[in-house]
């Protein structure tokens, strides 16, 4: 999954630079390798966070099924879907029978709160730390 907003990183990226240059900035939605980096260094961030080419990693906690499907390259941008219907922010997924159904309608908010609480646990992230984002989202 990759979380996304309103505002695409070739525009986000050349903002915040110019505004916060004394700020490290790192850039991320959309980078995977070499050439990204060079794009967003260009852009003015110091670096990058590549989440979903290091979900596909031996160290990562993704399902190993998932990390064949999302590393085979049989699947383009174009299997996937992107909505707020998972967790209660907007991001992107693959397609499958479950998250085309989860697209027909916005998660309830007691499950949004399970789901964003329950994730925190498992990354051992704090659940102060969580509570703003859910709040901005609804």
């Amino acid at each position: 999954a990759a979380h996304g907003g309103d505002v695409t990183s070739l525009v986000l990226v050349p903002s915040l630079a110019a505004r916060f240059p004394e700020v490290p900035l790192v850039a991320a939605g959309g980078f995977a390798d070499g050439r990204g980096l060079a794009c967003a260094i260009s852009l003015g961030a110091d670096g990058v966070a590549m989440g979903s080419r290091f979900a596909i990693t031996e160290e990562s906690g993704l399902a190993r099924g998932m990390k064949e499907i999302v590393s085979s390259g049989d699947r383009t941008e174009s299997d996937t879907l992107y909505g707020k219907n998972f967790d209660g922010i907007p991001a992107r997924v693959m397609k499958s029978e479950e998250s085309m159904r989860l697209m027909n309608g916005p998660a309830p908010l007691p499950v949004v709160i399970y789901r964003a609480f329950n994730a925190a646990r498992k990354m051992n992230i704090p659940l102060y730390k969580v509570i703003p984002g859910l709040i901005t989202q609804w």
